[in-house]
């Protein structure tokens, strides 16, 4: 799990840093096309581009407290993967099929769980 979340972690700030790298280039852009723009259009843009830029910001104080946790998240999904698959396999028909030695049959199975799953 270290290694996964080490590489969330990873691309996670290349996200970020291409977000913030993309607000600012969008300001400056505005800024270079003032004049093409009128007032009302630019004065629009520009409190859009810097409403985005507070929403970053925003997102960027939570991760700074902890408050969001990418790996925990991810972890949580995974545990709530393996839960449902490990009850998948606690059927009385899975049982029997493991008793019994049936590895074509849980095979099958295991297919039909897995093409149940993508549904």
């Amino acid at each position: 799990m270290a290694s996964r979340g080490k590489g969330a972690t990873t691309k996670l700030k290349s996200n970020m840093e291409e977000q913030l790298d993309r607000l600012m280039a969008q300001l400056s852009d505005l800024e270079e096309a003032r004049e093409d723009m009128d007032d009302d259009e630019y004065a629009e843009t520009k409190e859009e581009t810097l409403d985005q830029l507070k929403e970053f910001e925003q997102s960027l104080a939570k991760m700074m407290k902890g408050d969001m946790t990418l790996v925990d998240t991810l972890g949580a999904m995974q545990l709530a993967i393996q839960a449902a698959v490990s009850d998948a396999f606690k059927t009385p028909e899975v049982i029997r099929l493991f008793a019994k030695k049936q590895p074509g049959q849980l095979r099958e199975r295991l297919a039909e769980l897995r093409r149940d799953a993508k549904v």
